[in-house]
């Protein structure tokens, strides 16, 4: 170089160099890029050889464990049942070996009752052997009530645990079951058979013990104590005796809650309790895509059997701590090629940085933001006009959720005038006076819904009073619109025809016609003379009436219940004959009455029924008090099915109008 006169590239005539690279082909972009890309790629080599590593062995350790909890818990349990069929063995073999008194008996029956643990009752039936030998039949209760059923007259024998262990050639452990005699708790009975000392298999007589299920369900309680745990006990019949889940357990069996419940994943287990063969695999649940690991272990000879499942994701918590420091080192070499790669990361996180902040106007409803960069060719411009598509989608469908909610708006309107149109439908109190007598009728209806299924109606035919109350299978507007047939029909029916038997048959006819959905109605039916009380009846498949007389006593007629109406054409329904005299009241309910249930799960049930009702009352106020009894007995339990109650009353009274209002 001389005078100052810049190089030239030579004899190429090329032009001189500007000095200044572009970023692309700098080498300082180069190394950052092939430094950040190789220490990305090793650390996810490392984590993923050591992730699948710890993986194996974090979960053979946990399946493993697993296992040999169920196991133990199992042997737990199996202790427990075992200890009860020695202490029964115990005294078998005492009774045959043995001739004692019935105090004596009394006072061992008493001790292994006392050295059980968990035990509620021990009951023993003897017959006599010898001359002379008084008969034994006595349970003694672990609450101090013992009870003498040879005193009380109860019929032991024609029960079928009794004849079951009789007949049996070994103990035997029965289904979990509500024992009143215990003090209303849920348990299970070991049963032996006390064979005659001498002669073999002849049985004589029987022991069995009662143990108390929430004593088997405190021996499993360590194994949920930790979060993803969950444990089950399935009893040697099949019923689920133990579950997390509510309204499970002493509800299905293992079998129905597989089948009913969706639990397709669960059915190597149900194998597994059949044969009664220990198991265990990995499952995902359908319902919620939950993966679980479950072991099934037999508990021991009771032909029971205990699940313990652990979520996955529980499984690999522990491996998520090892990954946790694997990810730790790769942090820092992140780190280090962060830096290196900054002065890049600032020129690419620009414009996401702009998109980022359309993003953050468009979620806060500002769908006016302009969304730039929409022009580009790169991952950025595509990036752009999705979030611009995205704006748009959100603003058509904005108009079409304001659509949507006008529209159910409408929908809610319709359904409370379909509400009225339905109660419009249903017949007004009657009363009928012919004589000396009057005929009192009310129903009241309380749908779970807008619109339901239940039904009823009063119709007035000469010195007659027809009526009807039916449950529709289903719920909602299709159960409210096969109500509005079925009623209909049998209006029309019960003008035609002789008795309920044939209103029932004509209606059973007419109702399976265009039955494609395959909806049915289950309907009582019945006619009483006002001026005698003669009654006749005929059912459907309904829960059949109660017959409230005057002093307070309740019959119940002897009504056979033919097929539900909508099922099969079918003309089998018998009647029945009842008489109703003057301070008699019939009494007829769906099933949302006898089977509202409260927050526990108890259903009200027919006895709560009939101790709600009252002989003096008229038959609206058997109505409303029933009803009351219900509502108070569900108290904040949401209502699960429609409520319906019919009462008609007789009393003797003066002379009237035929029918008025009641």
């Amino acid at each position: 170089m001389t005078g100052g006169t810049p190089r030239r590239s030579g004899a190429s005539g090329a032009a001189p160099e500007s000095g200044v690279v572009h970023w692309r082909d700098s080498l300082h972009t180069r190394i950052a890029l092939w430094t950040g890309a190789i220490t990305l790629v090793l650390l996810l080599l490392v984590t993923a050889v050591a992730a699948g590593f710890a993986r194996h062995l974090v979960l053979q350790d946990a399946t493993t464990g697993i296992r040999n909890e169920a196991r133990a818990a199992a042997k737990r349990v199996d202790d427990t049942l075992r200890t009860v069929a020695v202490t029964c063995a115990g005294v078998s073999g005492a009774v045959t070996d043995a001739e004692l008194t019935p105090e004596q008996l009394t006072a061992m029956l008493r001790a292994m009752v006392r050295a059980t643990p968990g035990a509620t009752g021990a009951m023993l039936a003897l017959e006599p052997v010898r001359p002379g030998e008084p008969r034994y039949v006595r349970r003694i209760g672990g609450n101090g009530k013992d009870t003498d059923f040879l005193a009380s007259g109860y019929p032991y024998k024609s029960q079928s645990w009794y004849r079951r262990t009789l007949a049996s050639t070994q103990g035997w452990w029965s289904e979990p079951y509500f024992n009143e005699a215990a003090g209303r708790v849920w348990t299970i009975t070991y049963n032996l058979p006390v064979r005659v000392a001498g002669s073999g298999d002849v049985a004589r007589g029987m022991v069995s013990m009662d143990i108390l299920l929430d004593g088997i369900q405190a021996q499993i309680g360590d194994l949920t104590r930790g979060p993803g745990r969950l444990a089950s006990v399935v009893a040697p019949g099949g019923l689920v005796a133990i579950h997390p889940e509510p309204d499970v357990a002493l509800h299905y069996s293992f079998a129905d809650y597989v089948d009913g419940m969706g639990r397709s994943d669960l059915a190597a287990a149900a194998a597994a309790v059949r044969a009664r063969r220990p198991t265990a695999y990995l499952h995902t649940d359908p319902r919620n895509g939950v993966r679980w690991f479950t072991a099934v272990e037999p508990i021991g000879d009771s032909g029971g059997s205990l699940l313990l499942s652990e979520s996955y994701a529980q499984i690999l918590g522990h491996l998520r701590q090892v990954l946790t420091l694997v990810l730790a080192g790769g942090a820092i070499a992140a780190l280090l090629c962060a830096l290196a790669v900054l002065r890049l990361a600032r020129r690419i996180s620009r414009p996401v940085e702009d998109l980022a902040e359309s993003a953050v106007h468009l979620g806060k409803g500002d769908y006016q933001w302009p969304v730039p960069h929409g022009a580009r060719n790169d991952e950025v411009g595509h990036l752009a006009r999705t979030l611009d598509h995205a704006r748009t989608s959100i603003q058509r469908q904005l108009v079409e959720i304001r659509e949507m909610g006008a529209a159910q708006q409408k929908l809610e309107s319709e359904l409370a005038i379909a509400h009225d149109i339905q109660l419009s439908m249903l017949a007004p109190p009657k009363t009928l006076a012919r004589g000396a007598m009057r005929l009192e009728a009310h129903a009241t209806l309380e749908p779970a819904k807008a619109v339901g299924g239940d039904f009823y109606g009063f119709f007035e035919r000469g010195d007659e009073l027809w009526f009807a109350i039916g449950d529709v299978s289903d719920k909602g507007v299709p159960a409210a619109l096969f109500m509005a047939r079925t009623a209909t029909v049998l209006e029309v029916a019960v003008r035609t025809s002789a008795s309920p038997s044939a209103v029932l048959a004509e209606a059973s006819r007419r109702l399976v016609e265009g039955n494609d959905a395959c909806m049915f109605a289950t309907v009582l039916c019945g006619r009483i003379d006002v001026r005698s009380g003669d009654c006749m009846l005929a059912n459907a498949g309904h829960d059949p009436p109660l017959l409230l007389r005057a002093d307070g006593r309740i019959e119940r007629p002897g009504l056979e219940g033919g097929p539900p109406l909508g099922v099969d054409a079918s003309d089998a329904f018998p009647p029945a004959q009842c008489r109703l005299r003057p301070g008699d009241s019939l009494v007829a309910w769906t099933d949302g009455v006898s089977e509202a249930f409260d927050a526990a799960n108890r259903a009200f049930g027919e006895e709560r029924l009939q101790a709600a009702l009252r002989p003096g009352y008229s038959a609206r106020d058997n109505c409303a008090r029933l009803i009351a009894e219900v509502h108070a007995f569900a108290a904040d339990a949401p209502q699960s099915d429609d409520i319906t109650v019919l009462a008609i009353r007789l009393r003797a009274g003066t002379a009237g109008n035929d029918n008025d209002g009641g």
